[in-house]
């Protein structure tokens, strides 16, 4: 019975993320992302399983789900990222909208603050061709902290509908122990009518939001040191 129930809900996941999807991460794994390489539920757990994973989160007129749209993922091993890395990140692309603007964000206090940690303005995921897994390189920060993290992927489309997309992975960062990571925060565009409005940009002349980018608040996150474990020796 598990068997089939499981198949069923596989079959189930390819029918929903087509009918709602355009772009979410694959690796790392998005929280509750419905991949074979992501942690995987447990009995009871098949519910919480979200396969519309690629959907936005609202438009400028209505918010629908929350920034990283869950709170945790599944249990599991979670990727380890070396500070001054540059990962190899997969995204899952149902279709493009002609890019956008992408920002890439570290929380180390699951989502309450974030620090952008790359940008890519204008023609993000531009090249992505429709229904295909599309690499984008990502350099980790060579100062970030060690610690568990957040890595938030946030995307405002170029065309369709005035969309915000974020997608988010539980990940672990090697690094220092303690200390800061100084950058800019996020810019949530297209979230909710009180957020800054980023228009089509085919529509209006080009203007893709540079305003609002440049505006984004400076900000400093500092993660404590972790106290290392004394090691005792026995003596005779």
């Amino acid at each position: 019975m598990k068997f089939i129930a499981t198949a069923t809900l596989l079959a189930l996941s390819s029918v929903a993320l087509l009918a709602d999807a355009h772009i979410s991460f694959r690796y790392p794994c998005p929280r509750l992302g419905p991949y074979s390489e992501c942690p995987q539920p447990g009995d009871n757990q098949w519910d919480m399983v979200d396969y519309d994973v690629q959907s936005p989160l609202g438009t400028h007129d209505q918010i629908t789900d929350p920034i990283c749209k869950h709170s945790a993922s599944f249990p599991g091993v979670r990727p380890v990222f070396q500070a001054g890395q540059t990962v190899s990140t997969k995204m899952d692309v149902d279709v493009n909208h002609n890019g956008g603007s992408c920002q890439w964000a570290l929380s180390y206090d699951n989502g309450v603050t974030w620090v952008v940690i790359q940008d890519h303005f204008q023609d993000c995921m531009a090249s992505a061709p429709a229904s295909s897994t599309y690499t984008v390189p990502l350099t980790i920060p060579a100062n970030a902290p060690s610690g568990p993290a957040v890595l938030n992927w946030i995307w405002n489309n170029n065309e369709g509908n005035r969309e915000l997309y974020s997608s988010c992975a539980d990940v672990v960062i090697q690094g220092t122990n303690g200390g800061s990571l100084s950058g800019v925060a996020p810019l949530f565009a297209n979230y909710g009518p009180s957020s800054p409005l980023i228009p089509e940009r085919s529509t209006y002349g080009g203007n893709w939001g540079k305003q609002y980018f440049d505006a984004r608040p400076s900000i400093t996150i500092t993660v404590p040191a972790q106290k290392r474990k004394r090691q005792f020796s026995s003596r005779k």
